[in-house]
């Protein structure tokens, strides 16, 4: 048995140990809201629990008729800059249709295991969004994106690389624009099949298939769009999965059948297969071209490639940055942490979109989020400086950059000149953003809420303010999805400073959690 088919079996066991209450507790308290560096700690679920009954029920009380009609209602999206002309765009869904899909996920969660795990499917997926683990068998931890990087190293850099040796070349590719792609519809062909549910008189056969329950819950929390689901809500990732599963499913079978050796594997939409011959990998990636179609989705021509072994196999930055790395130094000089610094610069520009910004930045700090360095005020504003540019190079890294000064303040509380010009830094870099509320939204919550937790700066916002979230931090309480039922609470208020969670812990990816 290969590596990728033992960790397939072995996600499966662990999460057959999971009662389908304690996933969907954790999908309605930690899978609500995005991954931590999207939005700040006040954006938290506080309580959220599933309901004897869903808010929107299926209507069968007039006989030969079948209704269900969930309100609609739009996403609350947050976005950031990707690229120059690029927009990551990041989605927060309405309380009461999130919890109702939880809720018929729940109440169908033995279709749903069958839909996400298929017997015959060879193409195996390291990006099941549910954190299992045999350390804690039949429970469930709090890691998110902690289990996603290790789910994704495992995969790449350990179970991969163990196979190679079989095969002569690896073929990579991904899906273009996939989450804004996915079609509702195909939610109900994964889970039930196309030809069963195009079947006349299926369509609206609620009360019989989930899927098509599923479809109208996701067309609905997008105010009726049947084209794309919101990025970020674990549910996403978990439909997203059992779409892609029938994907794997259908391209295994015409795969095998032509009689080629391969090993396939899956991260979220990044594939990767092992084969014997180009030819193999032409027919592969036709395969999956001609799959992906019948789910309306496409693959990314321009990220698709096929390398001879043992080239392809490895993140080449990350060799690269070794040399600048901060990984093991306890104590970082003002020098040191420039000639980094530098370093980090040249691998970005060398290879764009990596995350070697982020690991510079979490090299800065201990896992205890002490901070490496101590430098004399003259250094520490130069430090700060060069932090605050880092930006420009990597948005999502904005929050980390907040996360260290912030620790540096603590550090330096004591010494009034320096925290006041920290505090004039930052407060001109809030004036520069608030000019321009609209294109700064991402950056705005940040600030807004860094500034509010550490009382840093008097804030002046102006009275009208068209982002719901940016409102909800002026008035320390939920603006957002009014009204929201009184037992769900999705807003936790900034205290006085001292009493937030440091922002070094809202961002840990493994929250002192052991991960295999």
């Amino acid at each position: 048995m290969s590596l990728p088919k033992e960790h397939t079996a072995e996600t499966k066991r662990l999460l057959k140990k999971v009662s389908k209450e304690k996933i969907a507790k954790w999908l309605l308290e930690e899978g609500y809201y995005p991954e931590q560096y999207v939005v700040p700690p006040s954006f938290k679920v506080k309580k959220f629990d599933l309901k004897p009954r869903p808010y929107f029920e299926i209507d069968n009380s007039v006989a030969g008729q079948i209704k269900f009609e969930p309100e609609k209602s739009e996403l609350l999206n947050i976005s950031f800059p990707k690229t120059e002309l690029t927009e990551r765009t990041f989605g927060i869904i309405a309380p009461k249709i999130y919890h109702d899909i939880v809720w018929y996920l729940n109440d169908n969660w033995e279709t749903i295991l069958k839909s996400l795990f298929r017997a015959s499917n060879k193409i195996h997926s390291y990006s099941f969004p549910i954190p299992i683990t045999s350390k804690s068998e039949g429970e469930l931890g709090h890691l998110r994106a902690g289990r996603m990087i290790y789910e994704y190293l495992e995969m790449a850099e350990n179970d991969l690389v163990a196979e190679a040796y079989n095969y002569k070349y690896i073929l990579k590719s991904d899906i273009k624009n996939f989450y804004p792609s996915i079609y509702t519809h195909s939610i109900a062909w994964a889970i039930h099949t196309k030809e069963l549910i195009r079947k006349k008189g299926n369509r609206s056969k609620y009360d019989d298939y989930v899927g098509l329950v599923l479809d109208r819950l996701f067309q609905n929390s997008n105010d009726g769009c049947t084209n794309g689901i919101a990025i970020g809500p674990a549910i996403s990732d978990l439909i997203a999965e059992i779409i892609l599963s029938a994907v794997d499913t259908e391209c295994s079978k015409v795969i095998t059948a032509k009689g080629i050796d391969f090993i396939g594997v899956r991260f979220k939409d990044d594939y990767r297969f092992l084969c014997h011959s180009k030819q193999d990998a032409n027919f592969i990636i036709k395969t999956l071209q001609k799959q992906m179609a019948l789910f309306n989705l496409n693959l990314n021509d321009s990220k698709s490639q096929v390398t001879e072994l043992p080239e392809g196999l490895f993140r080449e930055w990350t060799a690269e940055y070794q040399q600048y790395s901060l990984r093991y130094r306890k104590k970082i000089s003002y020098k040191r942490f420039e000639s980094s610094f530098r370093g980090t610069l040249k691998v970005d520009k060398k290879f764009e979109g990596t995350g070697v910004v982020d690991r510079f930045l979490s090299e800065l700090y201990t896992k205890e989020h002490e901070l490496k360095f101590n430098f004399n005020e003259k250094d520490l504003l130069k430090a700060i400086s060069l932090l605050l540019m880092l930006k420009e190079r990597r948005n999502k890294s904005f929050p980390q950059i907040l996360a260290i000064i912030e620790k540096i303040i603590e550090q330096n509380a004591t010494k009034v000149k320096t925290i006041s010009k920290i505090s004039s830094a930052i407060e001109k870099l809030l004036n520069e953003k608030l000019s321009n509320i609209d294109d700064c939204q991402y950056d705005l919550l940040w600030l807004i809420y860094f500034v509010k937790s550490l009382n840093l700066a008097t804030i002046s916002l102006p009275k009208k303010i068209n982002s719901e979230l940016i409102k909800s931090l002026k008035s320390n309480r939920a603006e957002f999805f009014k009204p929201i039922p009184a037992d769900i609470k999705i807003f936790d208020t900034i205290k006085k400073p001292g009493n937030n969670i440091l922002l070094l812990e809202h961002l840990a990816l493994f929250k002192n959690e052991i991960v295999e």
